[in-house]
């Protein structure tokens, strides 16, 4: 079929090439293995492999339908896991067919028969229909892609059905007036005319092969909304990839499905027409209507009306006879619904492994942590902090006196008790200064470990990326189900003076992860300040005056506090090392049960209020990770609950 070209020169000598071969039967001789059913036997749209029509409860599918479609919109996929894209685009479709085609033809039974019309670039669909119709409703031309907007022609006391937010109601339409035009991209033109037959509407749907990606995916969804697939193909393209990709994704799904072949050349007709059909059995799509049209003259840029007259009496007779319209129904639908029983499952593993993934990636986050509080741990026992500057503010305190100075003085003396000399203070500070740079130092180490750890997996790459963009493109599948959620970061804070995430350089926004945020620092003064003043507070409760080695000694409570700090800096807990003598002193005042009971008391406080400055930090990758959408652990269970209750409804 040449589309606005005059006749070949084969057709021009013999009228008769103008004629259709009919079904399939009537292509000539062709190897017996090959030789497809004869016009009388042939079944419509693969009528003989169904099975005798048992009735089953609507009500009761379309509910269990309906209790399947919630557990797949909560079956989010947010993080980046092997086949996890595939998966993405398997939830889309299970939904698209859900409200496009399974919920709209249980609600709308007596609706009329929707065929697609879809194939190959340049194969002729717009011309057929045209040719059908008997006007010009669908565009034609030699610019490939042509179709940029599907058109639905179908019968004026049929285009109501279609005119609702019924049939495809994600998708917008506009009926067609005067001449076909082109139209907008994802755009649905119902064109409304007397030369089609009652009770079945042929939508021309963008070429499934096309270059524009947008016209592909179009394409699968006009087809998964449908009740029967008009495959049409060339004689010169019928073997492309492409074509069987669909042919064999139709057998898959068990569709009800026709097929043309169009443009054969006369003088190959029988060999062409002959191989094709090999091929479709070879690859076991049996069973169904074909038709093939061979090239002609154009007239009006339309077949002639005995060409295409056999495809149209076809259509007709499928939407007027009952036993072939309840076949095609039934072979669409439970075609669908069979693979729900693999899909779904499949989704259900995909929404386990988002967990899975979840956790790993918290666990990352939470292992380097955990390592940075057990090095905190080791550093506070094992003598490393009683050095450099503790050491020397220690020798400087204990060596010039002011230890014994500040631990006793005559009850005379009461007014000068908290008065502690500035050595003391010194060592205070020195100490709170140590145990601060070991919580800041451990906290920029486990933030860069996690970071590490996250570039090593896929997922966790895939959240830094996102994190270095701004987060701000959201996939379709968040945008389309309401499920995107913004980044919020700890450390963006106007008031601290942080610059806003949107004005920072991408490379800014991961290297600020990976290094303790800015409050951190503030957030270890306040906890060891705190603490100091806590151990304080335990030393003045424990009284140690009234168990004091003299009766006529008095203590000084924030110096002894001091020197039972330093010696939690100390090397062990034995009787070597820098902390022997504040240790023996606390032995000697507080008595060595109670000092064990104070020292086990104080660290497990400190420790306390370490780790909540840790678990801060980390909510940081938290957020990264809520960012994305939180995968419902819950849904997985329910997806299998819903597929065996639907199998349970049919």
């Amino acid at each position: 079929m040449t589309e606005g070209h005059g006749a070949t020169a084969a057709a021009a000598r013999d009228p008769g090439a103008g004629v259709s071969t009919g079904p399939v039967a009537d292509a000539g001789p062709v190897p017996a293995a090959a030789v497809p059913p004869p016009p009388s036997q042939a079944s419509p749209a693969g009528e003989a492999e169904i099975e005798p029509h048992v009735r089953v409860d609507a009500t009761l599918i379309q509910s269990a339908i309906l209790a399947l479609r919630k557990p797949i919109i909560a079956a989010s996929l947010p993080l980046e896991a092997p086949g996890v894209e595939d998966a993405r685009q398997e939830r889309r479709k299970l939904l698209s067919q859900i409200d496009d085609y399974l919920l709209p033809r249980l609600r709308e039974s007596g609706a009329p028969i929707l065929v697609a019309l879809v194939g190959s670039t340049g194969a002729g669909k717009s011309t057929l229909v045209n040719s059908i119709v008997g006007s010009h409703v669908s565009m034609t031309g030699i610019r490939r892609p042509t179709t940029n907007s599907p058109v639905l022609a179908c019968h004026p006391d049929d285009v109501g059905w279609f005119a609702e937010n019924v049939f495809l109601p994600t998708v917008p339409r506009v009926r067609q007036e005067g001449l076909a035009r082109s139209g907008k991209d994802g755009l649905l033109v119902l064109a409304a005319n007397e030369g089609m037959p009652k009770g079945v509407a042929l939508l021309d749907t963008p070429d499934i092969d096309s270059v524009v990606q947008a016209h592909r995916e179009f394409a699968h969804q006009f087809l998964d909304a449908s009740d029967l697939w008009l495959f049409m193909t060339t004689a010169s393209r019928y073997a492309d990839a492409t074509v069987w990709e669909l042919l064999q994704h139709a057998r898959d799904r068990g569709a009800a499905l026709a097929i043309v072949l169009s443009r054969v050349p006369p003088a190959a007709g029988e060999e062409v027409v002959g191989h094709f059909h090999a091929m479709l059995e070879a690859n076991g799509i049996t069973g169904n209507q074909r038709f093939v049209i061979p090239e002609t003259v154009l007239i009006d840029g339309k077949l002639p009306p005995e060409i295409c007259a056999p495809v149209r009496e076809w259509l007709a007779q499928t939407a007027a006879q009952p036993d072939r319209r309840v076949a095609v129904l039934t072979r669409t639908m439970s075609g669908v619904l069979d693979t729900f029983r693999i899909r779904v499952p499949a989704l259900a593993a995909q929404v386990e492994d988002q967990v899975t993934v979840r956790t790993g990636l918290s666990g990352a986050v939470t292992g380097a942590y955990q390592a940075g509080l057990d090095e905190i741990d080791r550093t506070m026992r094992d003598g490393t902090l009683m050095s450099g500057e503790v050491l020397a503010r220690w020798q400087d305190f204990a060596g010039a006196g002011d230890l014994l100075r500040t631990l006793q003085s005559r009850r005379g003396s009461r007014q000068h008790r908290h008065r502690a000399p500035a050595r003391a203070q010194a060592l205070k500070l020195a100490a709170r200064t140590a145990i601060e740079s070991l919580i800041t130092s451990v906290g920029d180490r486990a933030a860069e470990n996690c970071l590490a750890r996250w570039r090593e997996d896929p997922a966790g790459a895939a959240l830094l990326d996102r994190l270095g963009s701004g987060g701000a493109a959201a996939a379709a599948w968040q945008s389309e189900f309401a499920a995107e959620a913004g980044l919020i970061f700890g450390w963006d804070s106007a008031a601290d003076g942080a610059v806003p995430s949107e004005s920072r350089d991408p490379r800014e926004r991961i290297a600020a992860l990976g290094r303790s945020s800015p409050e951190m620092p503030i957030r270890a003064v306040r906890a060891v300040s705190a603490w100091q003043d806590q151990v304080t507070h335990l030393v003045q409760a424990e009284n140690v005056t009234r168990r004091s080695i003299a009766k006529a000694v008095t203590l000084d409570d924030d110096a002894l506090a001091t020197v039972l700090v330093v010696s939690l800096l100390g090397a062990g807990e034995d009787d070597t090392g820098t902390a022997t003598i504040p240790r023996r002193l606390l032995t000697s005042l507080f008595g060595a049960g109670l000092l064990r009971d104070i020292t086990a008391r104080t660290r497990a406080d400190l420790r306390h209020r370490i780790k909540l400055i840790l678990d801060e930090e980390m909510r940081r990758f938290a957020d990264v990770i809520d960012a994305v959408g939180t995968p419902d652990a819950a849904a997985s269970l329910h997806l299998y609950q819903a597929t065996y209750a639907l199998e349970v409804a049919r």
